[in-house]
């Protein structure tokens, strides 16, 4: 049998999945309004009432958000299907610590948290240049003297 501990993680654990956040970075750019993508599973019938708020990780109630949007009602939505959704965090509510992660949670409306995002970070725009992959970038480095010697010829091709 199954310890009272258990269960209620179980039924937590059950509850946060309800709503899966999808692409979310290691960072955002501070001052810049950002989209957050979410996926409704079956599980969970949208509420005119519910909310997304952005959350300081260590959180220990719903009403220690950041800052937070309403959700869009989708009451039509109901079934068996996933429904993928978005809302729209406008840049001057964001949070402007660089030194904080934080994290997405989608709150119903008897204040349950039904998904949490992964974590991540607010990055002004300078150190978000330096956090980025350059897997699909170029980097060019130009110098501000060149040096070509009298014998020597720059040859482009």
């Amino acid at each position: 049998m199954e310890s009272f501990e258990t269960a209620a993680n179980m039924g937590l654990s059950t509850n946060f999945s309800q709503v899966v956040f999808q692409e979310i970075p290691n960072s955002y750019v501070s001052n810049v309004a950002l989209t957050c993508c979410y996926t409704l599973t079956a599980a969970i019938q949208p509420n005119p009432r519910d909310w997304v708020g952005i959350f300081k990780v260590g959180w220990s109630t719903t009403k220690d958000y950041h800052t937070f949007v309403w959700v869009e009602p989708s009451l039509d939505l109901i079934g068996l299907e996933p429904v993928r959704k978005q809302v729209l965090f406008t840049a001057y509510y964001l949070p402007k610590d660089d030194a904080a992660f934080y994290q997405f949670c989608y709150i119903d409306s008897n204040d349950q948290v039904r998904g949490a995002s992964t974590p991540f970070c607010f990055k002004t725009p300078g150190e978000q240049s330096t956090d980025c992959s350059l897997e699909n970038d170029l980097l060019v480095i130009i110098t501000q003297v060149q040096y070509n010697p009298p014998y020597l010829t720059l040859i482009v091709f």
